[in-house]
Protein backbone atom coordinates (compact mmCIF):
# COMPACT_ATOMS: atom_id res chain seq x y z
CA UNK A 1 0.00 0.00 0.00
CA UNK A 2 1.06 3.30 -0.99
CA UNK A 3 -0.13 6.98 0.18
CA UNK A 4 -0.43 9.08 -2.90
CA UNK A 5 1.31 13.02 -2.06
CA UNK A 6 -1.78 14.87 -2.86
CA UNK A 7 -4.00 12.39 -0.95
CA UNK A 8 -1.76 13.26 2.19
CA UNK A 9 -1.67 17.01 1.72
CA UNK A 10 -5.67 16.77 1.14
CA UNK A 11 -6.03 14.94 4.33
CA UNK A 12 -3.58 16.80 6.15
CA UNK A 13 -5.31 20.32 5.49
CA UNK A 14 -8.89 18.49 5.99
CA UNK A 15 -7.76 18.10 9.84
CA UNK A 16 -6.14 21.50 9.82
CA UNK A 17 -2.74 20.10 10.57
CA UNK A 18 0.40 22.12 9.72
CA UNK A 19 3.51 20.32 7.68
CA UNK A 20 5.35 21.52 10.89
CA UNK A 21 3.20 19.58 13.11
CA UNK A 22 2.27 16.38 11.14
CA UNK A 23 6.37 16.24 11.42
CA UNK A 24 6.61 16.77 14.70
CA UNK A 25 4.11 13.63 15.79
CA UNK A 26 5.82 11.47 13.29
CA UNK A 27 9.29 12.53 14.37
CA UNK A 28 10.56 13.37 11.10
CA UNK A 29 11.23 16.71 9.13
CA UNK A 30 9.37 19.05 7.47
CA UNK A 31 11.19 18.55 4.33
CA UNK A 32 10.37 14.92 5.08
CA UNK A 33 6.26 15.68 5.17
CA UNK A 34 6.72 17.68 2.18
CA UNK A 35 8.48 15.70 -0.28
CA UNK A 36 5.91 13.33 0.67
CA UNK A 37 3.21 15.86 -0.17
CA UNK A 38 4.96 16.38 -3.68
CA UNK A 39 5.99 12.48 -4.33
CA UNK A 40 4.67 9.62 -2.67
CA UNK A 41 5.05 7.92 1.11
CA UNK A 42 7.89 5.77 -0.43
CA UNK A 43 7.83 4.09 3.44
CA UNK A 44 5.15 2.10 4.25
CA UNK A 45 5.66 1.76 8.22
CA UNK A 46 4.73 5.57 7.58
CA UNK A 47 1.49 4.40 6.41
CA UNK A 48 -0.27 4.03 9.92
CA UNK A 49 1.41 6.50 12.32
CA UNK A 50 0.35 9.12 9.22
CA UNK A 51 -3.38 7.89 9.83
CA UNK A 52 -3.01 7.96 13.72
CA UNK A 53 -1.65 11.53 13.55
CA UNK A 54 -4.02 12.73 11.14
CA UNK A 55 -6.63 10.87 13.06
CA UNK A 56 -8.44 9.20 10.12
CA UNK A 57 -7.95 5.24 8.19
CA UNK A 58 -5.76 3.86 6.44
CA UNK A 59 -7.73 3.39 3.96
CA UNK A 60 -8.46 6.74 3.31
CA UNK A 61 -4.89 7.74 2.86
CA UNK A 62 -4.58 4.78 0.86
CA UNK A 63 -7.62 4.35 -1.67
CA UNK A 64 -7.73 0.68 -0.50
CA UNK A 65 -11.24 -0.51 0.19
CA UNK A 66 -11.65 -1.48 4.07
CA UNK A 67 -12.50 -5.47 3.07
CA UNK A 68 -9.10 -5.23 0.85
CA UNK A 69 -6.71 -3.93 4.08
CA UNK A 70 -4.70 -7.53 4.48
CA UNK A 71 -3.70 -8.05 0.29
CA UNK A 72 -1.24 -11.19 0.52
CA UNK A 73 2.14 -9.60 -1.57
CA UNK A 74 3.81 -12.71 -2.67
CA UNK A 75 7.29 -11.94 -2.74
CA UNK A 76 9.38 -13.61 -5.87
CA UNK A 77 11.03 -16.34 -5.67
CA UNK A 78 15.44 -15.83 -6.12
CA UNK A 79 15.31 -19.36 -7.14
CA UNK A 80 12.97 -18.82 -9.72
CA UNK A 81 14.55 -15.41 -11.28
CA UNK A 82 17.53 -17.51 -11.19
CA UNK A 83 15.93 -19.84 -13.41
CA UNK A 84 14.63 -17.82 -16.15
CA UNK A 85 17.58 -16.09 -16.21
CA UNK A 86 19.63 -19.64 -16.23
CA UNK A 87 17.26 -20.39 -19.36
CA UNK A 88 17.58 -17.21 -20.64
CA UNK A 89 21.88 -17.93 -20.80
CA UNK A 90 21.30 -21.30 -22.18
CA UNK A 91 18.82 -20.50 -25.68
CA UNK A 92 21.45 -18.08 -25.86
CA UNK A 93 23.94 -20.10 -25.76
CA UNK A 94 22.75 -22.74 -27.70
CA UNK A 95 21.72 -20.37 -31.03
CA UNK A 96 24.92 -19.33 -30.14
CA UNK A 97 26.39 -22.91 -31.35
CA UNK A 98 23.99 -23.37 -34.21
CA UNK A 99 25.19 -20.13 -35.91
CA UNK A 100 28.69 -21.39 -35.07
CA UNK A 101 28.11 -24.71 -36.55
CA UNK A 102 26.52 -23.46 -39.63
CA UNK A 103 29.49 -21.39 -39.77
CA UNK A 104 31.88 -24.00 -39.60
CA UNK A 105 29.76 -26.76 -42.23
CA UNK A 106 31.29 -29.83 -41.90
CA UNK A 107 33.84 -29.44 -39.76
CA UNK A 108 32.02 -29.06 -36.51
CA UNK A 109 34.22 -31.69 -34.34
CA UNK A 110 37.37 -30.17 -35.55
CA UNK A 111 36.37 -26.56 -35.42
CA UNK A 112 35.19 -27.66 -31.56
CA UNK A 113 38.42 -29.33 -30.27
CA UNK A 114 40.53 -26.34 -31.82
CA UNK A 115 38.18 -24.02 -29.27
CA UNK A 116 37.93 -26.29 -26.39
CA UNK A 117 41.66 -26.29 -26.78
CA UNK A 118 41.95 -22.34 -27.61
CA UNK A 119 39.78 -21.32 -25.01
Amino acid sequence: MQVKGEVLRKVRKEQNMSQEELALELKVTISTVSNWERQDVPDGRYIRPIAEALDVSVHKLTGVPPNVASVEVKSIDTYEEENILLERLMESFEQYVQDKEKSVGNNKQEFWEDEWRNG
